[in-house]
Formats: structure tokens, sequence, C-alpha cells
């Protein structure tokens, strides 16, 4: 039997953790975006020769730092840290909410953006940044990439090479889904059983 309430109390903390934990890995993402907004306020632009700075930092180098960060993600998504991720992320569900198919649907949305983004989400992010003197591209070349009048470098060029990690990392994550589809399903026909008999007793 589902029950037809969600989860009260600390159903909340829950919510906003499963929230904390989609968003945690595409920090970096969005720290380039917060970057590109400060430099546009600032009047700066893409394809200028003079460097721009945020405060004392390059804005060249915040976006550089970022894009290798994003790297690292995907690194680690597509090496076993998804299904992890997704677990945490799958506890923060259950906890959160008490019906059966709004935690399948919720494990769902979770999962389809986890599976995918971490591997696109760094070439997306600076593809609004490309201009003459940043192209880039899976074979390096030219290896420089200048942004706001900075070299950002390998960095934008590993932002397109880390999009063929998708195809280790999404099986991983669509397996950990599978998983947690089906745990739940079981876990559910035992409890019905059970509260049947307190019923008829």
């Amino acid at each position: 039997m589902e029950t037809n309430s969600e989860g009260s109390g600390g159903g909340g903390r829950w919510r906003f953790a499963l929230l904390a934990l989609v968003l945690i890995p595409f920090l970096p993402e969005i720290a380039i975006w917060l970057v590109s907004f400060g430099a546009q306020l600032g009047g700066c632009e893409p394809s200028a020769n003079a460097p721009c700075h945020l405060g004392p930092l390059a804005a060249s180098a915040l976006i550089r730092g970022a894009l290798r960060a994003g790297s690292m993600v995907a690194i680690g998504f597509s090496f076993g840290l998804s299904a992890v991720w997704l677990a945490l992320c799958y506890l923060a569900i259950v906890r959160g909410w008490r019906r059966r198919w709004s935690r399948i649907l919720l494990a769902l949305a979770t999962s389809l953006p986890l599976a995918v983004l971490p591997y696109f989400g760094p070439m997306l992010s600076i593809s609004p940044l490309v201009n003459a003197e940043c192209h880039p591209n899976e074979g390096g070349i030219p290896p420089w990439c200048r942004i706001y009048g900075g070299d950002v470098g390998d960095p934008a060029h590993e932002a397109v090479r880390i999009g063929w990690n998708v195809f280790i990392g999404a099986p991983v994550a669509l397996v950990a889904f599978l998983v947690f589809v089906v745990a739940l399903l079981v876990a559910g026909r035992r409890t019905s059983p059970q509260q049947g008999e307190r019923v008829s007793g």
C-alpha cells in the first residue's frame, strides 16, 4: 500500500539535500557563467586583447581553473563516482518523499542530468565564449585559447575531449537507477503483505 502523504518534518531537510547534491557537480560550470556575467558587466568581451579582471583575479584564470575542476568531476563520475553520488541522491529521495512513484520519477529526473551533463557541461559553459582566438577542439590545435585577454589553454580543449566519457559514465548512472527502482519495488511488495496482515489481525 502506498502512502498518500509526502514526507514531513525532516523531509524538508532531505529535499534541500537533494537539491544540493544535484547542483554541486555543476559548480564549475556555474562559476564560469558567473565569471562571464561579471566580465560582461565590467565591459569585457571574450575576444578582447587586454586582460579582464574581476577584482584581483583574471577572468581567464578563473575560467581555466573552473574548466579543470569540471574535467575532474567528469573523470570521477565516469569511473564510479556517479554511482556513489546517485546513491546519496536516492537516499535523500527516500527520506524526503513517501510515495513510491514520486520517488521513482524524482530518481529518473535526478539520474538523467547526472548521467549526461557532467561530460558536456564544461564544453557548453564556454561555448558562448568561443571567439577568433579560441576554438576548442579535440586535437588541441592551436594549443592556445584566449578568452577575456588571457590564455585558457588545454583545459578548453579538454572540455571537448571529456565529452567522450559519457559512454562510460552514462551506463553506470543507468544501472544505478535500475537497481534503485528494482529495490524500491521489491521493498514495496514485501511491505504490502505485512500491512495487510496487520489490518486483518
